[in-house]
């Protein structure tokens, strides 16, 4: 629950930014492509190949593989089913926004996973030190969050809302994982490789596209880069 209530701490600073031209939602849909990007390759594939080392890493690229596959089919049904809404987020937000907290939700279940796994290994203090540093971590993930529906014109408060229910699945899976460690545990790299691929599709397939729409080519990379560098930063500073 700590993990999951910290995303509230990323949304904070948008509460001083009103009203925003196509100029600033094309950028921030290029620095939030930067920023979940960066987040999917490095912090979730970085830690699913240390925990299959070696020729075990096929587990990580299958499971990108298939993230992307997965994003790809849901975005498809989901655009030829336009009925389908989740607590009216495609109504005030748009596809975008309901693919957004889709991706986003998904990558937080191998995060979930891993903190009751490190709750369930006996290691004293691991589940607290886990938990701990992906509550902290959480911060600069709700930042990218809300710099993508914010450019798809949801309010800072529901965007607050939908940050913290995209990681939800991190106190839900974790008692599960806990319980039955001995299952949970070999998925883990499977699941992170999966989560990053879904937001690679994502950041590829909707939010630079979305960007390229209301910016050029040059303001979209340097915003991509500055959402890059910044979640680079970031992590260095929690501890990710």
């Amino acid at each position: 629950m700590l993990a999951d209530v910290s995303m509230a701490f990323g949304v904070i600073p948008f509460f001083f930014l009103k009203d925003m031209s196509d100029r600033l939602a094309g950028t921030l849909s290029a620095a939030a492509a930067g920023m979940m990007a960066t987040a999917g390759l490095v912090q979730l594939v970085g830690e699913g190949l240390e925990k299959a080392p070696g020729i075990q890493a096929w587990e990580v690229a299958l499971g990108l593989a298939l993230g992307a596959v997965f994003y790809a089919a849901a975005a498809r049904w989901v655009r030829a089913h336009e009925d389908f809404d989740l607590l009216a987020l495609r109504k005030s937000g748009g596809t975008q926004a309901l693919m957004i907290v889709a991706a986003m939700t998904v990558h937080s279940l191998p995060e979930g996973i891993a903190i009751g796994v490190s709750f369930g290994s006996g290691e004293e203090g691991l589940g607290i030190a886990v938990a701990s540093a992906l509550a902290v971590h959480n911060i600069p993930e709700a930042i990218a969050i809300t710099l993508a529906l914010r450019a798809n014109g949801l309010s800072t408060w529901k965007c607050m809302g939908w940050a913290m229910f995209t990681s939800l699945p991190q106190p839900l899976a974790a008692p599960f994982a806990a319980w039955l460690i001995w299952i949970f545990e070999p998925l883990l790299p499977f699941g992170m490789g999966f989560a990053a691929g879904a937001m690679t599709f994502l950041v590829v397939n909707d939010l630079l596209p979305e960007a390229l729409e209301k910016i050029n080519r040059t303001r979209a990379a340097a915003a991509f880069m500055a959402g890059v560098v910044g979640m680079v930063v970031l992590g260095r500073l929690v501890g990710m």
